[in-house]
């Protein structure tokens, strides 16, 4: 017997770049530039350039292509590993759950 999974969103494999927004403290507003590995309605796993801690509240730009414009997506950071971040979405608009299922029709499921 298998475990359950705790995922309530498949994930899909997809590359893009993205630029987390993030105040560390008192600190000026940082921006890490970053690549997805994989996305899902819920998150996305995210290669960062510098760590961001866990917990942090973030704003997460990307250019969702079928938009063809830059989305912002507020998120948590929800585990930090190997210059990698999980983020958890907070809510996303309807125009952008639209543009990424339109994605993930054309991207391979991600183990």
């Amino acid at each position: 017997m298998t475990a359950p999974t705790r995922r309530l969103h498949e994930r899909w494999e997809l590359q893009l770049p993205v630029v987390l927004e993030h105040r560390d403290g008192l600190s000026p507003l940082q921006q890490t530039p970053g690549t997805t590995r994989n996305f899902s309605l819920g998150g996305m796993l995210i290669d960062v350039s510098a760590p961001i801690p866990f917990g942090a509240s973030v704003t997460v730009r990307v250019v969702l292509p079928p938009l063809k414009e830059e989305s912002s997506v507020e998120a948590t950071v929800r585990w930090v590993r190997d210059g990698a971040v999980g983020v958890q979405f907070g809510s996303l608009r309807a125009k952008d759950v639209w543009a990424l299922n339109q994605l993930f029709k054309s991207a391979p499921a991600a183990d």
